[in-house]
């Protein structure tokens, strides 16, 4: 929990020091698609199989620079997770979850100017924490129990509590789960400059989670046999756009977005 709680304080010195707020703050919406996966501590290889989970996430990015070529960036987005586990000894197994997460990257990043024959174009790298707020999730289970109880498919809600004594048709419980997940980001794209004072970024990134998901495998209240194992930390591929507008300057032609010639 120290860990957890010292990234936090260096992200909200970070957003909130007067020194790196600049007169320059560019905003605007951002939307992109994801792929993502769980790396689990232990994993039955020999039963399971693992497959990528595609999702999407959009929100608003906000843009503060810091110095000459030199940007910190906060996103606050609705993103999408996932897992998908099919058994290997046939159709018999499967397990599709889908999780929604309020995410907030705080990216700093360096930019560079390059020429392709008579015009410009700008590239960045950067990076920097992740801090991801686990909202809840539901998903699909099949299994041999369920079909022994005439139940082909199993379509449930994850719920945040120990199980109680008349738990919820189709509820899978949490009762130890890290719903405040802590990780790093490492990120490049290219930055075009349609007009003055707007600015589009092509994003790519890539997110490691240092937070295991749950301490303790997840209950489903109509199975015994089968018991949800998330011991395991996130990881995504990003591929995004954000237009974003210069609201201080407003298109005034002497100031570059992001840096000075």
């Amino acid at each position: 929990m120290k860990h957890k709680s010292a990234i936090i304080a260096i992200v909200i010195f970070l957003v909130f020091s007067s020194k790196l707020l600049t007169a320059q703050i560019l905003i605007g919406p951002k939307a992109g698609a994801r792929v993502s996966w769980l790396n689990y501590e232990s994993f039955a290889e020999e039963d399971f199989e693992r497959k990528p989970f595609f999702g999407y996430s959009a929100g608003v990015t906000t843009a503060f620079k810091v110095k000459k070529r030199f940007l910190l960036q906060l996103d606050i987005m609705y993103s999408q997770a996932g897992k998908k586990l099919d058994g290997t000894n046939g159709p018999q197994f499967r397990n599709y979850a889908k999780y929604h997460y309020l995410n907030t990257p705080i990216v700093y990043k360096l930019d560079f100017k390059e020429a392709l024959g008579d015009r410009t174009f700008k590239w960045y790298v950067g990076a920097g924490p992740n801090v991801n707020f686990w909202l809840g999730g539901k998903g699909e289970l099949e299994s041999v129990e369920l079909r022994e109880d005439n139940i082909e498919q199993l379509n449930y809600n994850i719920i945040f509590d120990s199980m109680p004594a008349n738990a919820e048709f189709g509820g899978l419980y949490y009762e130890e789960v890290n719903r405040l997940q802590v990780g790093l980001i490492v990120s490049t794209g290219l930055v075009l400059e349609p007009s003055p004072g707007q600015s589009l970024m092509i994003d790519f990134r890539y997110e490691w989670g240092h937070s295991y998901m749950a301490k303790e495998d997840g209950r489903f209240s109509n199975i015994v046999a089968y018991q949800d194992n998330l011991r395991a930390r996130n990881q995504a591929f990003q591929l995004s756009v954000a237009y974003v507008f210069d609201i201080i300057n407003k298109g005034k032609k002497e100031k570059k977005l992001y840096y000075e010639n």
